[in-house]
Formats: structure tokens, C-alpha cells, sequence
């Protein structure tokens, strides 16, 4: 938002103002108004080729020179201003290059710009004594204002787009994550049905062959091994059907404590937030669709803190206490003042997941732990979960 407004929004704002300016100058006593309005007329101009016809980029070269060229035919309009309008044109200029380029163009250009400010007004007032002008000097602080309020804009804006940035790298090692978790879960669910299924299967085989040749011979061998084949086969259609009973409720999750466990570490290794985290979860507890809910509020709420609150902290904790899941993940983030009002679709999201199995959660973000945003969830314990894996 705020970018798409710096971009695209800000040259018509600056070019609206300047001509809002423009007739202002008419209204003071100027003895060279003509020559006054003809340079404004040029500087406008240059103004509008610059940023709607040229479509100058700023930031490179090219975009310093033009500057520095409008900061010249500046200092003719100061010197001709018998007022202080022209001043204005002069701070949105020291804005500007703040805003595009480093402090070691901007603080000189600043400087310079102050400069030519008292001369062209020692210019413009008749060459007045020296010591006349010091009604000039503490305008200098306004100079300041504009150069930090703009340095202060870029730092925000260039910290929003690495925030972005990170979130995006975030996102991506998540999806990366899950489809490698997918694939490690068919590669062991192919080895399982290679290692048992495919064996008996073989052995049932040979066992029909031999059955084959011993009716005509020996008919009650042929049986007893025939029994034997056919406990072979329902053998290995019960570790079919376990291997789809199992496939079907794990998801993608081979362990849930390694997938949370990398999920944190990209976190910390794309972002370089800190992240304290505290799991005491009993083997077999949670079950699968409450691992999935876990994970993605887990993930949802690192990704929320990060990208809306611009938190740098967070503490993630998961226990069990009387029978009851806890989850808790806190940030040091902006926070806000009703979050409850100002849920956005992932936190809703995340909402509905927990109320669909039977879950609370609650959103706070006043007297939270690190100052940002608190989402408490309670799981009860699912009475049909299977021990599969170990978790935590």
C-alpha cells in the first residue's frame, strides 16, 4: 500500500502542491515577478516531463543529475522570491533525494540546498547587512525536520520490502517442506509395501506352484500347504489394509516434531527473528488432523507476526495439561488494539480449523507476553487417536 503510494501516487501529489504554490508568489510584493513566474513555469515543467513523460527513474544517475539540476534552477526562484513560498519547493526537492539516494549524496545536497537558501534570499531581500538576516537562520531546523522525515520514510519502506522479501522465502521453503515430506511419505509407504506385502505375495506364489504339483501326489500335503498360503495372503492383505489405514490418517507428516522443528529453523535462518521455543507433547497425543491444525496455526501466526506485525521475537510453547493441548505462540510485534475486530483471512482461517475439532482459541493483544499479539488454542484429547509416531 504504502509503496504503491511513494511509486505512483507521490509524483502527482508533489506536482499537484507545486501548482496549488504557484500563485501564491503573487500575492507578496515582488519587485521581478515576471522573471519569477517564468523560472517557476520552467521548474514545473521539468517537474511534470520528469515524472509523467520521461518517466525518469530517480535512483541511478541519471535521476541524481536531474536533481541536482533542478536544485540549481531552484536557487535563481529563491534568489528572485521576496517571500518564503519558494522554500517549500526546496524542502519537497531535499525530500525527494533522501527519499532515492544514500546519505552520502543526500547530506551534501542538503547542506548545499541550505546554502544557496541564505544566499538566494540575501539575494533576494537587496544584499541586506549580515546581521539583518538572522531571522533566517532558524529556519534551518525545518530543513532538518524534512531530511529525517524522509530518511525515516525510506528506512520503513526498505524494512517493509525485506519483510516482504522474507515472508516470500518463507513461503517457499514451506511449500518446498511439505512437498518434500509427501515425497519421503510415498517413498516409505512403497518400501512397506516392497518389503511386506510384495514378500508374501512372492511366497504365496511359490506356495500355489508347489501346491500344484503335490495334488496329484500327495492330496493332504497339498492342503496343509495350502492353508499355509491362503494365512500368507490374509497376512499380507491386513498389512494392506494397516498401510492405507496409516496413509490416510498421517497426512504428509512423517514425524510432527520434525516438521515443526524445520518450519521453526526456516523461520530463524530467512528472517533472523528469534524464536524460543518450549514442546512437551507425550508420545501418540495428537492426532493427525490436530497436527495438521497445529502446524498451520503455528505457521499462520509466524507468518502474521512477521509480515503485519514486524516482530523480531517470538516465544512458541506446546504442552499438555489435564488432558488438554496448549498451544501459545507470542511476538514483540506492532500489535494492535482489537484484534478480535481485525482478524484477517489466515487468522480466520486458523479460527475455523480449531472450532471444527472441537478446540478454543483466543486472540490478545492487550497485556500479552512480549507486547505483540498472544494466540492461545486448547486441543482436547482426541479419545480415537493411534499411537503411529513418537511426538515431542
Amino acid at each position: 500500500m504504502m509503496d504503491n503510494f511513494i511509486d505512483k501516487k507521490m509524483p502527482r501529489a508533489i506536482l499537484i502542491t507545486l501548482l496549488i504554490m504557484a500563485p501564491l508568489f503573487s500575492l507578496d510584493e515582488q519587485s521581478r515577478l515576471p522573471e519569477l513566474y517564468l523560472c517557476i513555469t520552467i521548474y514545473i515543467l521539468l517537474q511534470y516531463f520528469r515524472d509523467f513523460i520521461f518517466k525518469l527513474n530517480l535512483d541511478n544517475r541519471k535521476g541524481l543529475f536531474f536533481l541536482v539540476g533542478q536544485l540549481v534552477l531552484l536557487s535563481m526562484i529563491i534568489s528572485l522570491d521576496q517571500s518564503f513560498i519558494s522554500q517549500v519547493f526546496l524542502l519537497i526537492l531535499i525530500g525527494e533525494m533522501v527519499y532515492h539516494h544514500t546519505l552520502n549524496y543526500s547530506i551534501p545536497f542538503a547542506v548545499a540546498a541550505y546554502l544557496f537558501f541564505v544566499a538566494g534570499k540575501w539575494i533576494a531581500f537587496g544584499f541586506p547587512p549580515l546581521s539583518t538576516m538572522s531571522f533566517i537562520i532558524p529556519r534551518i531546523t525545518e530543513f532538518l525536520v524534512v531530511f529525517v522525515f524522509s530518511y525515516l520514510v525510506k528506512i520503513s519502506m526498505y524494512q517493509k520490502r525485506q519483510l516482504e522479501k522474507a515472508y516470500d522465502k518463507m513461503k517457499t521453503a514451506s511449500l518446498k517442506l511439505e512437498e518434500n515430506i509427501i515425497m519421503q511419505e510415498r517413498k516409505r509407504f512403497a518400501r512397506e509395501m516392497h518389503d511386506s506385502i510384495g514378500h508374501s505375495f512372492f511366497t504365496s506364489l511359490i506356495g500355489l506352484n508347489a501346491v500344484k504339483t503335490l495334488i496329484p501326489q500327495d492330496p493332504n500335503e497339498a492342503q496343509q500347504l495350502l492353508k499355509q498360503v491362503y494365512q500368507n495372503l490374509e497376512s499380507g492383505l491386513h498389512e494392506v489394509r494397516k498401510s492405507v489405514r496409516e496413509l490416510q490418517g498421517n497426512h504428509f507428516f512423517i514425524d510432527f516434531q520434525n516438521a515443526v522443528e524445520a518450519l521453526l529453523e526456516e523461520m530463524k535462518q530467512q528472517t533472523d527473528v528469534d524464536i524460543h521455543v518450549e514442546m512437551n507433547v507425550a508420545e501418540g497425543w495428537l492426532s493427525p488432523r490436530q497436527e495438521i491444525v497445529i502446524y498451520r496455526a503455528l505457521q499462520e501466526g509466524l507468518t502474521n507476526g512477521l509480515r503485519h506485525g514486524k516482530a523480531s521475537l517470538f516465544s512458541f510453547r506446546l504442552s499438555v495439561v489435564d488432558d488438554t493441548l496448549q498451544f501459545s505462540l507470542s511476538d514483540n510485534g506492532r500489535g494492535s488494539k482489537n484484534i478480535e475486530q481485525e482478524l484477517g483471512f489466515g487468522l480466520i482461517a486458523m479460527k475455523e480449523r480449531v472450532e471444527e475439532i472441537g478446540g478454543k482459541i483466543i486472540f490478545q493483544s492487550n497485556n500479552t507476553r512480549l507486547g505483540g499479539i498472544d494466540i492461545l488454542i486448547e486441543l482436547p484429547k482426541d479419545k480415537n487417536v493411534h499411537k503411529i509416531r513418537s511426538v515431542g
